[in-house]
């Protein structure tokens, strides 16, 4: 799939989270397991079962988190309230994948494995390795915008939907985009994995007190672990 249909996709779902929020609601569970195509190819985001009203306090169930463990933002696993920028998180996760061809990580894992995940994501600052020497800058300052440890610091719905409107209506950028297209199929062709089925289950994951020493675990989870998406 090239850069921009990509970027196309990524602004329909941003216009829905654009909408969603302008209702005042956050979705929670954004994962692109929630990303539906029509017949026009055109994305849009499914599931609004675990939205909630934006002024909603309590976050943390008594038996933990519903969701999907990559994509929930660190304020919310350090125990933090939902926000949008909750979502928008969640959407710089999604970012990675469409642009990649991968899922960011599998669901299927040991428990143990879980947990350190959940310690990196709250105290390590983890996110999917980015490739920079393949990825376009601008979508990398994009994607680490979304993903900031300073909620305050990410864009708005409405403001990604802006920047990608202003993308596909540059002749430069896209010439710039065009640019990356084969080197990111050559570096997802050469990566062939196998799609997990449990990626997209959501589930409780229960908050975990304390920090421990996972250092030397950090390269076991994540660039051994993606899994190739259908698109």
């Amino acid at each position: 799939m090239r850069l921009e249909k990509k970027l196309s996709l990524l602004r329909n779902i941003a216009s829905d989270l654009q909408i969603i929020h302008s209702q005042n609601l956050i979705n929670t569970d954004l994962h692109s397991g929630n990303i539906l195509l029509n017949d026009l190819n055109h994305a849009y985001i499914a599931d609004l079962g675990f939205s909630i009203p934006d002024n909603l306090t309590s976050t943390l169930k008594s038996d933990g988190i519903l969701g999907i463990l990559p994509y929930i933002d660190p304020e919310v696993l350090n125990g933090k309230s939902y926000t949008k920028k909750s979502d928008i998180y969640s959407f710089g996760i999604i970012m990675w994948e469409i642009l990649y061809g991968k899922q960011v990580y599998s669901n299927d894992k040991s428990e143990s494995q879980l947990q350190l995940l959940q310690f990196q994501i709250r105290f390590d600052g983890w996110h999917p390795h980015i490739p920079e020497d393949v990825t376009p800058p601008c979508y990398v300052d994009l994607m680490k915008k979304c993903w900031s440890r300073e909620p305050e610091k990410r864009p708005s719905a409405e403001e990604i939907c802006n920047i990608f409107t202003q993308w596909q209506n540059d002749k430069n950028i896209l010439l710039e985009l065009s640019k990356y297209n084969k080197k990111i199929r050559s570096q997802s062709s050469n990566d062939p994995k196998k799609h997990s089925d449990n990626m997209h289950t959501s589930k409780i994951i229960k908050q975990i007190m304390g920090e421990p020493n996972v250092n030397k675990q950090l390269d076991k989870i994540g660039s051994d672990d993606d899994f190739i998406l259908p698109l």
